[in-house]
């Protein structure tokens, strides 16, 4: 019997909820509850604070047991990583996501689509991420394709300007290092 089942609601997922789940519990909230994703929400930040910790905790066998017995006061939370910088990790900022496709958190978190009597096996499962993979491929050199077209058909002025522009808008993303 778990103690205290404040992270998991936080989650939005069941005490008996699995790795995966987990994972992908956090996933969707986390892209929901951004800081960024809500400038008006005075809360946001402490809604963001208490996703992080949950998933860290839960995510974590040994930290996860100690919690399940004890709850809050069971755990350490002098190795909690700023959630900030976990989702960062994880997901990287969108506004890359046309250059390098979903990260591959993102793309398992998708991949979501077997059928509850459906059995996951590594042979389906490795199928879909290839499959996926391909897609994200192709998506990506069409992106590139049209990303050069100006510039192969000789406007290359205009072709540095838009390149500059989008330089720019990616140096003031959320999680760029650059």
């Amino acid at each position: 019997m778990v103690k205290d089942t404040r992270y998991y609601d936080v989650l939005g997922v069941d005490p008996s909820a699995t790795e995966s789940e987990i994972k992908k519990a956090y996933y969707v909230k986390a892209r929901l509850v951004h800081p960024d994703k809500n400038p008006n929400d005075p809360q946001a930040a402490e809604k963001f604070q208490e996703l992080g910790e949950a998933y860290q905790v839960l995510s974590d066998p040994t930290q996860r047991q100690a919690y399940d017995s004890h709850g809050k006061d069971g755990i350490s939370t002098e190795g909690i990583i700023d959630p900030a910088t976990i989702f960062a990790i994880l997901f990287g900022s969108e506004l890359f996501e046309e250059y390098i496709g979903q990260l591959a958190m993102a793309s398992m978190a998708s991949l979501d689509n077997f059928g509850e009597d459906e059995q996951i096996d590594a042979r389906k499962l490795q199928e879909r991420m290839q499959a996926v993979q391909k897609d994200r491929e192709e998506k990506l050199a069409e992106t590139l394709k049209n990303r050069l077209h100006i510039y192969v058909q000789g406007n290359k002025a205009e072709f540095i300007q838009h390149a500059e522009a989008e330089v720019s808008k990616l140096r003031n993303a959320g999680f760029s290092h650059y």
